[in-house]
């Protein structure tokens, strides 16, 4: 993708390669995007019918239980993957953002995601500590930047183990509106730090298949910091945790 390319090569090839690139990748994003709209329809009617079977499951010994939840489960990380393809298509296009009059109430964001990452939290034991100005807000879509946020907070909860501490901190720092995610997770070596907002990429391919990720999630926080004119910034250690920071411009506040 002409993106993840190094401007100083892109301005070096001739014009026509690069038209051809960029022909490339807006096919590439139809693409995507008209698969995932043809497969989400029928794999919601695919979910009911589970859905029908698991309840009727309750009062029938003779339906596979364990096996229809492993076909629900399954169904329903393949609804994320589709639903993840479809925002990361929209997004891309770089339209222009319906940013609101209002401004966005962070605040009340964090609450909703903490409140929905609770259970997860207790099963794991985990510490999670919230340190939010509650005057500071800032002007933007309201639904990108809950899944900005909610896709940094669950990777944190996901990849810190059992006992584990996570600090979510969205404040003034530096003369900038900051959103941190800190954890005492498993830590990402420094080798893969600038390829972790790729599509797809994964530091271990059989752990994130464990943990359930579409693999997405960082592309699309990337995606939505650019339409809203931040920036991401992450720190890492193997075995000692990670930082992922967003940063706005207080103009954008």
């Amino acid at each position: 993708m002409i993106e993840q390319l190094d401007q100083n090569i892109v301005a070096k090839l001739p014009a026509e390669i690069v038209e051809h690139i960029e022909l490339l990748e807006r096919v590439r994003k139809d693409f995507v995007a008209n698969v995932s709209h043809e497969l989400r329809t029928p794999l919601t009617v695919v979910l009911g019918y589970l859905e029908s079977l698991l309840n009727q499951a309750q009062y029938d010994d003779t339906l596979p239980k364990d096996l229809l939840n492993k076909m629900h489960q399954q169904s329903l990380r393949m609804q994320n993957i589709i639903e993840d393809l479809l925002l990361l298509s929209r997004i891309e296009s770089n339209k222009p953002i319906p940013v609101s009059d209002q401004l966005v109430d962070i605040n009340h964001l964090l609450i909703i995601i903490q409140q929905s990452s609770e259970p997860l939290v207790i099963e794991k034991q985990q510490q999670l500590t919230i340190t939010i100005d509650k005057v500071l807000k800032i002007k933007g879509n309201r639904d990108e930047l809950h899944s900005l946020f909610s896709n940094l907070i669950f990777n944190a909860i996901k990849y810190t183990p059992a006992k584990g501490q996570i600090d979510i901190r969205w404040l003034v720092r530096d003369n900038r509106a900051i959103f941190e995610v800190q954890d005492t997770g498993i830590g990402i070596a420094e080798n893969h730090i600038p390829r972790l907002t790729e599509r797809f990429y994964r530091v271990d391919k059989s752990r994130s298949r464990e943990s359930g990720g579409t693999g997405l999630g960082l592309a699309i926080v990337k995606h939505i910091l650019i339409r809203h004119h931040g920036q991401l910034e992450i720190e890492s250690k193997e075995e000692q945790g990670s930082t992922f920071r967003c940063v706005f411009p207080l103009g954008f506040s």
